[in-house]
């Protein structure tokens, strides 16, 4: 008999929340569409709200589109400089891609996370960043978190991007250094 989450019938991959939209999956805790959702403490004179926290494959999924937005731009611009500067490939035209692909990407995500919480890719699926009290997170913790996706890398693991699966906030390491979380909008 195959088990799926009692609140979206998510298929069970043996986690103890469900990877889509967090319910709890064992256990003895009665769990209704009401019951799942997280509620935030409100803060002094603030409108509160029910916050449903973004799963691990859509996450990814965004996090899939965002990065063939920047994989195209930096091919372009890669191809621009070889063909532009008439020398031989080499190695010092793939250090300055490299170089020119990290600067791009930590401003992507800086520049789209801090302003409105949403890349691309998470425009699409309807998920955003946002602080742990709810609000805004703005550039300086936008930076903070996209330097958090090269710890989250962590020697070509990927771990700190897997731990959202078993996390119970669904937190990746990168959430956890700058303390945000991916909510549904």
């Amino acid at each position: 008999m195959s088990r799926s989450c009692p609140i979206c019938n998510a298929p069970d991959f043996g986690t103890p929340f469900c990877v889509s939209c967090q319910a709890p999956m064992h256990g003895n805790l009665s769990v209704t569409p009401e019951t799942s959702k997280i509620h935030l403490p409100p803060e002094p004179g603030e409108i509160t709200a029910d916050v449903i926290r973004a799963g691990f494959f859509r996450r990814l999924a965004a996090f899939a589109i965002d990065w063939l937005v920047l994989s195209i731009l930096a091919d372009i611009v890669s191809l621009a400089y070889r063909f532009g500067s008439g020398a031989d490939p080499g190695i010092v035209h793939l250090n300055i891609a490299l170089g020119f692909s990290s600067v791009l990407f930590i401003l992507y995500f800086t520049l789209f996370t801090g302003e409105g919480g949403q890349t691309l890719g998470k425009m699409l699926l309807g998920i955003r960043v946002q602080s742990l009290d709810g609000s805004t997170i703005g550039f300086g913790r936008a930076f903070l978190r996209s330097m958090g996706y090269f710890v989250s890398v962590f020697f070509m693991t990927f771990l700190g991007f897997l731990w959202a699966l078993w996390d119970k906030k669904n937190q990746s390491w990168h959430d956890k250094i700058a303390g945000t979380e991916v909510v549904k909008v």
